[in-house]
């Protein structure tokens, strides 16, 4: 059953990205040759170009994706996790705005 599941989602991912591929060749041929007299694509060109922009710019697979902000965010959490909690004080601080004659007082909790 799972392996059938495998093959379902593999077939999927595959017509996503033709689909997408089809998608970026629709695109180019309508805005590219009519605003900068550029060429037309063909379908392999387009999964060409879309295959290349990918590798270039990433795939965004999850939440922070591969590479480095993934990892710092990690470290960061686990920074965070061990550092002790503070306890909470509370604080009293006033403000005086000059040209109305007012005073705001706000507390402020750490």
């Amino acid at each position: 059953m799972w392996i059938l599941k495998g093959i379902g989602l593999a077939a999927l991912g595959i017509a996503v990205f033709l689909l997408a591929t089809y998608v970026v060749m629709r695109l180019w041929n309508w805005l590219v040759p009519s605003l900068f007299n550029g060429p037309r694509l063909r379908f392999v060109q387009a999964l060409g170009l879309f295959f290349l922009a990918r590798l270039l710019f990433g795939f965004g697979f999850g939440r922070g994706g591969y590479g480095y902000r993934g990892q710092h965010n990690h470290w960061r959490h686990e920074q965070h996790r061990m550092e002790p909690r503070p306890e909470k004080q509370n604080t009293s601080q006033s403000i005086h705005y000059p040209n109305s004659g007012k005073t705001s007082t706000y507390q402020t909790i750490y």
